[in-house]
């Protein structure tokens, strides 16, 4: 079993029939997709969290043809249960996870861009067959990590490589963040028989990843 964290930027409206107008209209912000399941009725039911005009959230559901309904909670921010009619690729990706080709794990997280953030758990094969649906128009989908999959493998480090996992596990062990320091770049360099400069580099963007996750 292995997991993908994959960063997917492309038009949604193949797996979300008003994704466009929602992405379009400024005084609202998707953040996170919390669940998303197909019904005996061959529709979504989703639930998603959002930030803005809540009102102006209404009005654009209200509005399409494709929504079946829908309930939002809160007042400038809150969580929205909303059932839709499925797009071809949303069924055959839910009716896969259903049968068991994968998992998604959830949140669902949208990017400050507007891309969706998610990881994928199934094995190789199914995990690159599955890249398949999303190659509609436009799209660019970026891997942030890859490994095998374990529960405890899915916490603050899981968006690292294997590559930064190796140098962040070196650090440790040869004293980098001990106070004082044990060790310096070169030597950990060295330990890997790597560039200094590339060691740094890892380093930076290691805890770059692991911060943001404390950080907003």
């Amino acid at each position: 079993m292995r997991y993908a964290t994959v960063i997917l930027d492309q038009d949604e409206r193949a797996f979300h029939p008003i994704a466009h107008k929602l992405d379009s209209e400024p005084a609202i912000q998707r953040k996170a997709i919390h669940s998303i399941k197909l019904v005996d009725d061959d529709t979504i039911a989703l639930l998603g969290e959002i930030e803005g005009d809540l009102d102006r959230y209404r009005e654009i559901m209200n509005a399409s043809s494709v929504v079946e309904g829908f309930t939002i909670s809160g007042d400038k921010s809150g969580y929205v249960y909303s059932h839709f009619e499925a797009s071809p690729q949303t069924r055959e990706m839910l009716e896969r996870r259903e049968a068991g080709d994968f998992l998604i794990e959830m949140p669902i997280k949208y990017t400050t861009d507007g891309a969706r953030k998610f990881t994928l758990i199934g094995t190789e094969e199914s995990l690159l067959e599955l890249t398949e649906l999303f190659e509609i128009g436009d799209t660019n989908i970026e891997l942030v990590s890859m490994g095998p999959y374990s529960p405890e493998s899915r916490g603050v480090f899981s968006d690292l490589t294997d590559r930064q996992r190796e140098i962040l596990e070196t650090a440790l062990q040869m004293g980098y963040y001990e106070n004082p320091r044990e060790t310096t770049l070169e030597e950990i360099a060295s330990k890997l028989n790597l560039d200094h400069g590339t060691v740094g580099q890892h380093i930076r963007s290691i805890e770059a990843k692991v911060f943001s996750k404390y950080v907003p």
